[in-house]
């Protein structure tokens, strides 16, 4: 198991032994009971000796200074070391790290070295972030066609939020051709897998009728459905949208989309 991961495969060391296996399973019992030091002095060989998991446990230990001094520097060298073997999720946060200066360094461009590798070894969350990069210029100058193709990956492998900034570039023509009917399927597919801030935008798009036949009940449901997302601008589509339907209707509306937002949960 990778420290701050859901899951994560326990890599064996080099040899492929049964022992070196316990050995890493020692480390993270020790871990798991708190017992610190004696997780970090267990892994600090196996990371030396080459083992991808090992070291980036040894990171983090390192870095929330379990066990260990606190020591930022030496938790990005051990994250790096990880990174270096091939490890994609030490690719992917060692970047996520660098990024957010959470290790007292802020570096985008090394961030976008290895968000280029873990994109590459097909890793839909750096994709997704890649893409951010390029579309805000982070690292790297403005790119809105290499935003569009790696964001576009990840939307492809049904991630909400790459399919909710691919509908945004697809709208506005930024990477792409704009076509406002593509849009709102994008917007659409984004808003049925539970992403608020898609669901405010297929709401203004029926409100407007941009890309769609103008609904105001279809409005007004996925207006509702982003508020209850906690979508605060959800609220001006609702206002203009209730007074145009009546209260009547927009409560049946609203219930319906209680009904949905419940079934979502």
């Amino acid at each position: 198991m990778r420290l701050g991961l859901a899951a994560a495969a326990i890599l064996l060391a080099a040899s492929g032994t049964a022992v070196a296996d316990e050995t890493f399973e020692e480390g993270q019992a020790a871990y798991e009971a708190a017992r610190f030091e004696e997780a970090a002095r267990i892994w600090k060989p196996l990371a030396e000796a080459g083992d991808a998991d090992a070291a980036f446990n040894l990171g983090t230990l390192y870095l929330e200074g379990k066990g260990v001094p606190a020591d930022p520097e030496t938790a990005l060298k051990y994250w790096r070391e990880a990174a270096d073997a091939g490890d994609v999720s030490a690719q992917h946060n060692l970047a996520l790290t660098l990024i957010a200066g959470d290790a007292g360094k802020q570096d985008f461009v090394e961030a976008l070295h290895w968000l280029v590798r873990a994109s590459e070894n097909g890793s839909v969350p750096s994709q997704y972030t890649l893409g951010k990069m390029y579309l805000d210029g982070l690292g790297t100058p403005k790119d809105f066609e290499a935003a569009y193709q790696w964001m576009g990956m990840a939307a492809e492998a049904g991630m909400p939020e790459a399919l909710y900034n691919i509908a945004k570039m697809t709208r506005d023509g930024l990477g792409v051709e704009s076509d406002p009917e593509i849009a709102v399927e994008l917007f659409r597919r984004a808003a049925e897998a539970g992403y608020g801030k898609a669901m405010a935008a297929l709401a203004v798009r029926y409100q407007l009728g941009e890309g769609v036949e103008r609904d105001p009940k279809q409005a007004l449901f996925w207006a509702y459905r982003a508020k209850f997302d906690g979508v605060g601008r959800a609220e001006a589509t609702i206002k203009p949208m209730v007074a145009e339907l009546g209260d009547e209707e927009a409560d049946k509306i609203r219930s319906e989309a209680e009904r949905a937002a419940a079934g979502d949960g």
